[in-house]
């Protein structure tokens, strides 16, 4: 069975596997996730939810990047 997830920024529980606009236009997904309420970014919603170090795992996303 799997753990609940809840954020450990915002408490949210709710997140959602980030997709990319490519230059050709089409989307990718990717392997990283982020929290619905505050946009934080991860690499797997139970280690980031159960409050052990996941390397970039406090990293918010820069939607500069992708020409938002």
């Amino acid at each position: 069975m799997q753990a609940t997830f809840s954020c450990r920024s915002c408490g949210s529980t709710e997140f959602e596997q980030v997709v990319v606009r490519l230059p050709s236009g089409m989307l990718r997904q990717t392997d990283l996730f982020c929290c619905r309420g505050c946009r934080t970014v991860y690499f797997d919603p139970e280690t980031f939810s159960a409050g052990r170090p996941a390397g970039l795992a406090s990293m918010t996303p820069d939607l500069s990047t992708y020409g938002r």
